[in-house]
């Protein structure tokens, strides 16, 4: 199968790497910078990075080679408008494109507001939803536009909500920050707790999707939240330190000095979401601790070569 990954990032460069074992991979990415430069030599010889942007003549032609289309594109923080550009004008624009050839198209999409124990997929889709902060509104109203495109079109659309992604090769503002605190011996025990799930679990969840060329929606996640502290615990250890300083945060002041995207996310870590189709999919689902003590490494060897920034 050919699998188009639009964006290039960590996230791809796990479903990139993890897909290409068994298909044909290309990923498109608009700009450099030394971290994915990174990403692109983990890739050589496994998968095809071009150069284009979504409106491109090129960008056509490589939907039009596709079996499956991956949208990875998006943002978390930053205006309403730059944020609407990234979450739904570009992933529509995508799908208009899927609709001309009626391929598969997956759009990771996020949280969208719904909060609750073992939140399930809600029916119909987007039922009783009441989104807050600028993030979930345009990730609903990009869920909204590409159910509409893709029932008009006929082609199957598969959304994606995927809860805490973390990876071997993690370079996210937050993952930075906890390997640098990590790395000082500093380990804050916190009162909060995610679901999450790995990279490379979300690429055979994505395959498993894809192959079934069926229009879905549903969360991507492990079963048991995990505690935040047991991530710069699992840092320090990939970094092959022990101990380290214990410093207890209350809920209460982290959410003051946290940044504002951060405590916008922290309603979610009082929510647990359904694993039952990733449970069904990946039979022995579970966090993935070494990835974590890899994902250390990885950030160790950026900052080695002095590129230690977030993506």
């Amino acid at each position: 199968m050919r699998y188009l990954l639009v964006g290039h990032g960590f996230i791809s460069t796990h479903l990139a790497e993890y897909l290409s074992s068994r298909h044909e991979v290309k990923v498109t990415y608009r700009n450099m910078n030394p971290v994915k430069e990174e990403y692109a030599h983990l890739l050589e010889g496994k998968a095809e990075l071009i150069r284009t942007e979504v409106g491109k003549e090129e960008f056509a032609k490589l939907v039009e080679w596709s079996d499956a289309v991956i949208s990875l594109v998006g943002e978390i923080q930053g205006d309403e408008e730059k944020l609407r550009k990234a979450n739904v004008e570009v992933p529509v624009s995508i799908a208009k494109l899927v609709s001309k050839s009626k391929k598969v198209m997956v759009h990771l999409t996020g949280m969208l507001g719904y909060v609750g124990n073992n939140v399930k997929p809600e029916v119909p889709h987007l039922n009783n939803l009441n989104p807050e902060t600028p993030f979930e509104r345009t990730k609903a109203e990009a869920e909204r536009e590409l159910m509409k495109i893709a029932k008009e079109n006929d082609f199957p659309l598969i959304l994606i909500r995927p809860t805490l992604v973390y990876g071997r090769y993690g370079a996210h503002v937050q993952f930075i920050t906890m390997y640098k605190m990590a790395k000082r011996g500093i380990i804050p025990s916190l009162p909060f707790s995610f679901n999450s799930i790995s990279a490379n679990d979300l690429a055979k969840v994505i395959e498993s999707s894809v192959d079934g060329k069926e229009t879905t929606y549903f969360y991507a996640t492990e079963c048991e939240p995990v505690n935040v502290t047991r991530f710069f615990e699992l840092m320090r250890e990939g970094l092959g330190k022990n101990g380290g300083l214990r410093l207890p945060i209350p809920g209460s002041v982290a959410k003051v000095v946290l940044p504002s995207y951060v405590r916008s996310l922290l309603k979610y870590t009082k929510s647990t979401f359904d694993c039952s189709t990733c449970k069904n999919i990946v039979k022995d689902l579970r966090f993935r601790e070494n990835e974590i003590v890899e994902n250390a490494k990885f950030l160790h060897h950026l900052e080695i070569k002095k590129i230690l920034i977030p993506t």
